[in-house]
């Protein structure tokens, strides 16, 4: 019974395979007036059907979407052996962050840099181009005010620290160079102290996933986010007094 069933998920994935990356489609599946399938990406790059030439319709084809919704997918990169399977709606996620994958740096966020490569490859370049910017341990001090991205390894795991002034609001975040469920295993706290070292803020969040969107993640305030005047009352000798605590769940 599980070798059927295995061949009939395999016969439901050929149908999702989209004709031009070949990839499989996710809702919206979107059709020609002919017919045939086509996912959302490549319709972007298309201004007619590029199996038959007709124009595109706006009709979405909900049977497929329904398919789509049943199986569990393949990574894209499960040709360099990753052989992980998802719903639909986590396949994108796992996929930004996938070890078998290429990511960005995160300091091309403030420098000029374009490595890429795979994750398990970034503390090292990391270490090599940035080390002023690594930090090995889940507690360390953030003194600058400056706009700033920073590598976290702890837990034997990759953090990005990111922090922002915005619109007079200075903004701290620990994004888990993973997914938002890999994420929720960990918290970060924040705290502030004035010189005296008797007045302080200490503010604790969970950790995010990678591909959650900084600004969103601001607007959201589940994140360190403070008035320009509050910050002020813990800066000492030039130094904003910030520490950033990560810790298991």
């Amino acid at each position: 019974m599980d070798e059927l069933s295995r061949a009939l998920d395999g016969d439901m994935l050929k149908h999702l395979e989209c004709p031009v990356c070949m990839e499989y489609m996710v809702p919206p599946i979107k059709l020609c007036r002919n017919g045939h399938t086509i996912c959302s990406t490549c319709k972007g790059r298309f201004e007619r059907c590029p199996t038959c030439r007709a124009e595109f319709s706006e009709i979405r084809c909900l049977v497929l979407e329904d398919i789509a919704r049943s199986q569990k997918h393949p990574c894209v990169n499960r040709q360099s052996g990753c052989l992980e399977l998802f719903s639909f709606e986590h396949i994108a996620e796992h996929r930004a962050v996938c070890a078998y994958g290429n990511i960005k740096c995160p300091f091309h966020l403030k420098y000029t840099c374009s490595w890429i490569g795979f994750k398990n490859d970034l503390i090292e370049h990391a270490f090599a181009a940035h080390p002023a910017s690594v930090v090995w341990g889940p507690k360390f001090r953030s003194i600058t005010l400056s706009d700033g991205v920073a590598v976290v390894k702890c837990f034997s795991e990759l953090f990005t620290y990111r922090k922002q002034k915005k619109d007079g609001r200075y903004n701290c975040a620990v994004q888990l160079i993973g997914t938002s469920n890999e994420a929720s295993k960990y918290k970060c706290e924040f705290t502030l102290r004035a010189a005296n070292g008797i007045e302080q803020i200490s503010k604790t969040f969970l950790v995010h996933g990678y591909s959650e969107d900084f600004e969103a993640i601001i607007n959201s305030r589940k994140c360190l986010s403070l008035d320009e005047e509050t910050i002020n009352l813990f800066v000492v000798d030039e130094q904003l007094n910030l520490t950033v605590a990560l810790s298991t769940v």
